[in-house]
């Protein structure tokens, strides 16, 4: 995990709980917006989201990890959904919700969930 996610400095959660045909890729998009504009973001994906975390399949999200931006998959929605850890993109942090929830109470860090 980057240090700027772990100093305390304000930061940013986005949450993608969508796959990859979600009618709305803005929001990946803003997330790397927010990334090359200095913002200290970790993407958070569950749900259907997770499949996000194969690589190659989305070019916002290679470009979020290039730019700097945290990647993160909950634990339990890879596992109902097949994807092993071997399999997922590089750099990809799996965590559980206990992590999250960590993340989500901390007054520092701002949620956005999509």
């Amino acid at each position: 995990m980057s240090e700027d996610w772990e100093s305390g400095a304000p930061r940013l959660l986005l949450v993608e709980s969508q796959g990859r045909f979600a009618q709305d890729a803005g929001f990946r998009r803003d997330a790397v917006t927010q990334v090359i504009t200095g913002q200290t973001a970790l993407l958070f994906l569950v749900q259907d989201g997770v499949v996000l975390a194969v690589p190659g399949s989305d070019s916002d999200l290679d470009r979020f990890q290039k730019e700097g931006g945290v990647l993160a998959a909950d634990s339990f929605s890879l596992a109902q959904r097949g994807l092993e850890e071997a399999s997922l993109r590089p750099e990809l942090r799996v965590v559980g919700m206990d992590v999250v929830a960590g993340w989500i109470l901390d007054p520092a860090v701002r949620v956005v969930w999509h």
